[in-house]
């Protein structure tokens, strides 16, 4: 929306830009909103259903039958009143931290043999929008600050009640040019998509020379060699103690400003790559260049532990809690990086 504070997007395609302003509307108006779901336990006497769950929503946007992997039971009034219908957008009403919650992901067909978690909350609307729209309205930064504001609890723990999810209040524009966003995103979403492709062959070619220059498991000689190199003898074994300072990061939940000086590290900002950011004014933990900030716990996800972070710049991040700060003293900087994240041992030790 625009600097006037108008319902007027600050961009916005020329066939609509005298349409007027967006339409604002709690979601209880536009939806009705349904949790009460199905937990994952098998009861006998009870028909066995597929199971819409947490994860399922928290890493996708769209839902297809195919999806549902998890089977569990329900009586008959349970399934008709947790059926999963073409168009439902379900919500994570729970997260570890405000600014993760009310992740969501829109059924794009009829899934007559499933429901949904008790984990999850369900919103059917009352109007017709776009398919696709109902996904891209919900991962806006506007949508989450909202949310993340309104959220409840501490520490580990937040949630998002149902009376919160009915009054909140999002733009609406016309199905025309609902249906014109959704398209224009959708096309970046796949050029996207195809350009991950590229990345990710080039990322499982890396992990292929990692493996010939490092030294495997129980091994202290690398397959491969750069030839200056080749008659230096064995690689030395080292605690990482022996070689870097290890310091834990500091709590910053309560001290996030989206006009913050510092980039909060936490395992989202780590595992998403840097596209998830947080920021604060205040640096509990600083971070200087060359230090390795490592994630120690990524609930609910856990594909981020042991993963690692290289500091570009001084006096730009700070390290929040659960995520570690390694320094190195003995050791070339982004060698230990490189090391650390090559070494799959070291996340299994992690997560026992």
């Amino acid at each position: 929306m625009n600097k006037n504070n108008k319902l007027i997007p600050s961009l916005r395609f020329p066939e609509f830009q005298n349409d007027g302003e967006w339409v604002e509307k709690k979601l209880g108006e536009v939806g009705e909103f349904r949790g009460s779901g199905v937990d994952k336990k098998i009861k006998p006497k009870e028909e066995l259903v597929m199971l819409l769950n947490y994860m399922d929503v928290y890493r996708k946007n769209f839902i297809f039958k195919n999806d549902l992997k998890q089977q569990t039971s329900a009586t008959n009034e349970k399934i008709e009143k947790c059926n999963i219908k073409k168009g439902d957008i379900f919500f994570t009403p729970t997260s570890e931290t405000p600014d993760d919650i009310a992740q969501s992901a829109v059924a794009v067909e009829d899934i007559p043999n499933g429901v949904y978690s008790y984990h999850l909350i369900r919103l059917r609307l009352k109007e017709n929008w776009d398919l696709k729209f109902r996904t891209y309205i919900f991962k806006t930064n506007s949508f989450f600050k909202k949310v993340s504001k309104l959220a409840q609890g501490s520490g580990t723990r937040y949630v998002i009640t149902m009376p919160v999810f009915n009054s909140l209040k999002i733009p609406i524009p016309s199905l025309p040019e609902q249906q014109k966003i959704a398209d224009f995103l959708s096309n970046l979403d796949e050029l996207i998509a195809a350009h991950k492709q590229k990345l990710e062959l080039l990322k499982q070619h890396k992990k292929g020379l990692m493996q010939k220059l490092f030294p495997q498991e129980g091994k202290k000689l690398p397959e491969w060699r750069f030839p200056e190199f080749k008659d230096s003898g064995e690689w030395v074994e080292k605690v990482l103690s022996k070689v870097a300072n290890y310091e834990n990061g500091k709590a910053h939940e309560k001290n996030i400003d989206e006009n913050g000086e510092y980039i909060v590290v936490n395992s989202k900002y780590i595992s998403s790559d840097g596209e998830t950011v947080k920021y604060s004014n205040k640096a509990f933990c600083l971070a200087e260049q060359g230090d390795i900030l490592m994630v120690l716990s990524d609930v609910p996800n856990g594909k981020a532990i042991a993963k690692c972070f290289y500091v570009p710049v001084n006096n730009k991040y700070t390290v929040n809690q659960r995520i570690c700060k390694i320094s190195p003293y003995d050791c070339d900087n982004k060698f230990l990086i490189y090391i650390l994240n090559s070494r799959s041992l070291l996340s299994q030790n992690l997560k026992t």
